[in-house]
């Protein structure tokens, strides 16, 4: 063989395995590339269907007011003090779910009469708590703010003790149908809420034990009333708000009940309630 036909034979065996290397060299290239086409191609995490509670301190002004025939009989004024659980949906934009719960107590001053009509300037104890589940859908407003619209329904229990010579006890348990609109902020920001609350069904049973009775249940009438929210979150978990709340009812009908040994007719008159007052939450 001669030398020129030994150094062609090299020379292609030269070409062969550089081409050969320039093949590894591209094929992992192009996996190395296709890697993050791969990677983009698997699922998502699921965003987490857990929603977010407020505890929140609730001290509020209460006043309560009661008239027959259009003139007013009695009044009740003074703090009371509560403290408020609350969840709501974590949920970009759709259906969402939402809960409150809460307890109070206080003791109001009483500027009116006894169920004698005689009059009497007394003290009114309060203790009570409520319960309520709101279903309604979020529409995403801007890149700070949520718009909610909410209806559902509660349940209120609350204990009214007049103190002093002639007083007596009452328990109240009106369920509310609820419906309004909701500003709540993704972060911080504002909160604004307001609704109208209906009171579909009230008992309240009175015991005049104290005063030589028995108890007479009654059923107060429905009337729409009003609840309102303005407030601002400061921070992912920090918020203060200021509230207002009411209760209207019709006046109910006429029970007969022997007290001290006389008849008399008792009802409850058409009944105004209101509660304005703070609240400062943590949510968590």
């Amino acid at each position: 063989m001669t030398a020129g036909l030994l150094t062609q034979i090299n020379q292609i065996r030269h070409r062969i395995c550089t081409i050969q290397r320039l093949g590894t060299v591209a094929g992992m290239t192009v996996i190395l590339s296709g890697t993050p086409a791969l990677a983009q191609l698997k699922p998502e995490a699921a965003p987490s269907a857990l929603g977010r509670w407020t505890i929140d301190v609730a001290p509020e002004y209460f006043y309560w007011q009661e008239f027959v025939n259009g003139v007013k009989v009695d009044d009740e004024s003074g703090l009371r003090y509560g403290l408020e659980l609350s969840y709501k949906d974590l949920q970009d934009e759709g259906w969402l779910l939402a809960a409150r719960f809460k307890i109070y107590y206080g003791s109001v001053d009483y500027n009116g009469g006894t169920w004698t009509g005689a009059p009497v300037k007394t003290t009114t104890d309060y203790y009570g708590g409520l319960g309520e589940l709101r279903y309604g859908y979020r529409w995403n407003v801007d890149e700070d703010q949520y718009l909610d619209l909410m209806g559902g329904f509660g349940l209120e229990d609350w204990h009214r003790s007049l103190n002093g010579a002639g007083g007596y006890n009452e328990k109240w348990l009106p369920i509310n149908l609820k419906a309004g609109l909701e500003l709540s902020p993704k972060e911080k920001g504002r909160i604004v809420t307001l609704g109208v609350k209906v009171p579909v069904y009230t008992t309240e049973v009175i015991d005049f034990g104290r005063v030589g009775g028995g108890t007479v249940t009654l059923h107060p009438g429905t009337l729409p009333s009003f609840y309102a929210e303005a407030g601002y979150k400061f921070t992912k978990n920090l918020s203060v708000t200021a509230y207002f709340d009411s209760y209207f009812f019709a006046k109910s009908s006429s029970e007969t009940e022997e007290i001290s040994g006389m008849n008399y007719q008792v009802y409850q008159p058409q009944t105004e309630s209101f509660e304005v007052g703070v609240k400062a939450g943590w949510a968590f």
